[in-house]
């Protein structure tokens, strides 16, 4: 459970400069919520700043750091979203650092990709500081309930193939920023897209919705087995862009997890007129990266989890994508045992 901005009160502790929660949102602390959370084996995250004061205006961390540290281990936090908003001095890594000296260690989310004009010229910006600092990063912009929003992460990811993801994996994740489904701004296709492309991503699935009143298709991607499974692959490995056919881009990501192979995803970006016939074959998945490699292979349809044909690498198929839609597929090779008589 990560509490986002809007929770501190507009000025410090008079006395301790101590961070003080907005008291009628949080009549008994901050403290008070961890222990609750807690109570319920939840996690605690919280949102902080890296400069002078927050995007909304409140406090921020900056020349408070290690008080700040001090604060959010005492609460019981595990997990911080620390903005970049207003920052005029790259000190990140001191924070990182901060959460180890009071023994209890903290996933800490960097925003500061965000605030970097990197979207025009990558080599602005240090992504290897960025793996050794931060845990997860968010690059584009803040999490919106529209199409519009995902698209737009998608086709900075495809842009940017070759900058921003190649420091991802295990221990340091791109973050496309929350999952907005639930929350009735969304087709069911366009929320298929977005839950599928975020688990392609290996993103943290966090859910900016009210899990109570959330639809029952929404929930149901979110329960997913195969969506979920793809998500946690052990390997880690990163997706990557292949190519975009008549509004279609095409990716690819590698599995370790058994059965190991591949999940492709074919995305379609324009959202109106008809489904579409996409005539394809499994050897048009060809990346610096990956290449899928066989004779034979087995098609999983993730989002139904039946499966969905058996084919050789050249073997050309049919599917159909609707507007704004996805079709998302694991690729098992098939085992061929070899006796000798």
């Amino acid at each position: 459970m990560v509490i986002d901005d809007f929770w501190l009160a507009n000025k410090r502790d008079s006395k301790m400069n101590n961070m003080t929660a907005y008291s009628t949102r949080f009549p008994n602390g901050i403290k008070s919520v961890g222990k609750y959370l807690h109570s319920k084996n939840l996690l605690f995250g919280i949102n902080l700043g890296n400069g002078a004061t927050k995007c909304s205006g409140y406090p921020e961390s900056i020349n408070q750091l290690e008080l700040d540290a001090k604060a959010v281990t005492d609460w019981g936090v595990v997990f911080v979203k620390l903005h970049a908003c207003h920052c005029t001095k790259n000190d990140f890594e001191k924070f990182t650092k901060l959460p180890e000296g009071t023994g209890r260690p903290v996933m800490l989310l960097c925003t500061y990709p965000e605030y970097k004009y990197w979207i025009t010229n990558s080599k602005l910006f240090d992504w290897k500081r960025l793996q050794k600092t931060c845990n997860l990063w968010r690059a584009p912009s803040n999490e919106r309930n529209d199409s519009r929003y995902i698209i737009h992460f998608i086709n900075s990811h495809k842009i940017h193939d070759d900058d921003s993801p190649n420091v991802a994996g295990l221990g340091c994740w791109n973050d496309p920023d929350m999952l907005a489904l639930g929350n009735n701004g969304l087709s069911n296709d366009r929320n298929r897209v977005h839950v599928g492309m975020w688990c392609m991503f290996a993103a943290p699935l966090l859910i900016s919705a009210d899990i109570g009143k959330m639809d029952k298709f929404s929930a149901s991607l979110l329960r997913s087995k195969h969506l979920l499974t793809i998500n946690r692959d052990k390997g880690g490995h990163r997706v990557k862009f292949v190519k975009s056919r008549n509004d279609v881009q095409l990716w690819i990501r590698k599995l370790s997890d058994h059965p190991s192979g591949w999940v492709i995803a074919y995305v379609r970006t324009r959202d109106d007129g008809r489904s579409i016939k996409f005539i394809t074959s499994l050897d048009k998945f060809k990346s610096q990266m990956y290449t899928i490699s066989g004779y034979k292979f087995e098609i999983l349809d993730v989002f139904t989890g039946e499966k969905f044909n058996v084919v050789k690498l050249t073997e050309k198929f049919t599917i159909s994508i609707n507007p704004s839609g996805i079709m998302m597929f694991r690729i098992i090779p098939f085992q061929l045992t070899l006796s000798s008589k």
